[in-house]
């Protein structure tokens, strides 16, 4: 599609937050950049956050726990639960189990962490940072925007809220993790007014907010590409125009210009986003095909327009034309 940047820099990253408004396909898209790095032979994990109902489950087949769980060559998924990440973290910290379970059974450091702000998002954020040494690619399938910049952001306010102790050195190791140089953000988007209105808001939140995040790219999805020339163009004008063009003309003149809307919504939606940030575009894909088959898809579109050469096998080896 034209205008579209080349997806291959999704690759050179080691950890990818992904995020947007709710109902613009960001988790089926992260599961497709998933699938595509795992296709490449990049050791990836996919993780939810604390999801009580995990979304990975319609496109692999299985529910993610918190442990990872290999669901096809190469690609890894999980969900990080709130109370294993405490674990975890007052393990790294403490070093005894034993230890860990008396802290754990002590209510008023429960009280405590329940009320320290962001400690929530400390955990899951710091659980994230101990697997990307363990893997070439951690993708989290972040909340939706609002949500996201706010947990991305509580880095920061835990190190304004802290001198020391443990909670700030937990903060400055999450905000070691995003200062990298391949720890990315990358935001999903629609040819929508209200959701590119959103994605710009979100993109300068998070720049003021959490400043050392990059951001490569943003997806814009379900994109109508330009297809209908000028005189198709005037021709659909000249034709609404007409005085009887009968039910079939004009249920034909319709058609043509929900098109022309829809294209031009992309249009209008792609000039504002570039001015933020690179956008790779991709399709309106069939519906109701199921979310396995459009995720297959995705993985396709990607690679079409990814300068790195894949195989990919089964379903999206047929969509994308084997190798690309």
């Amino acid at each position: 599609m034209a205008d579209s940047a080349d997806s291959s820099v999704l690759f050179r990253s080691r950890v990818l937050f992904l995020t947007g408004k709710g109902g613009t396909g960001k988790t089926t898209l992260a599961c497709a950049i998933a699938k595509l790095a795992a296709a490449q032979g990049r050791r990836t994990l996919l993780c939810e956050l604390d999801s009580q109902r995990p979304s990975f489950t319609a496109i692999f087949g299985c529910v993610p726990t918190y442990q990872p769980t290999v669901v096809a060559p190469n690609l890894s998924i999980c969900n990080v639960e709130w109370m294993p990440a405490l674990d975890d973290w007052l393990a790294d910290l403490v070093g005894a189990g034993r230890i860990v379970r008396m802290i754990m059974k002590n209510r008023m450091i429960s009280i405590f962490l329940e009320a320290t702000p962001g400690a929530r998002d400390l955990m899951l954020l710091h659980r994230v940072a101990k697997l990307a040494t363990q893997y070439d690619l951690v993708l989290v399938d972040m909340p939706a925007s609002g949500n996201a910049a706010g947990m991305l952001s509580v880095v920061s306010t835990s190190r304004r809220l802290f001198d020391a102790g443990p909670i700030r050195r937990c903060a400055e190791e999450i905000d070691a993790l995003l200062a990298r140089a391949d720890t990315s953000l990358v935001l999903v988007a629609l040819p929508e007014e209200m959701v590119v209105n959103e994605t710009k808001e979100t993109r300068e939140r998070i720049r003021m907010e959490v400043p050392a995040l990059s951001q490569p790219l943003i997806l814009l999805n379900r994109a109508t590409p330009a297809t209908l020339s000028p005189a198709e163009r005037e021709l659909l004008e000249r034709l609404a125009k007409a005085p009887d063009v009968g039910v079939d003309g004009r249920e034909l003149i319709e058609a043509g210009r929900l098109e022309e809307r829809l294209e031009t919504a992309t249009a209008e939606a792609l000039e504002r986003l570039q001015a933020l940030a690179p956008v790779v575009v991709l399709p309106v894909l069939a519906r109701g095909e199921g979310a396995a088959r459009v995720a297959a898809q995705l993985t396709a579109a990607l690679a079409r327009q990814s300068k790195v050469k894949v195989d990919l096998v089964g379903e999206a080896a047929g969509r994308a034309g084997g190798t690309r």
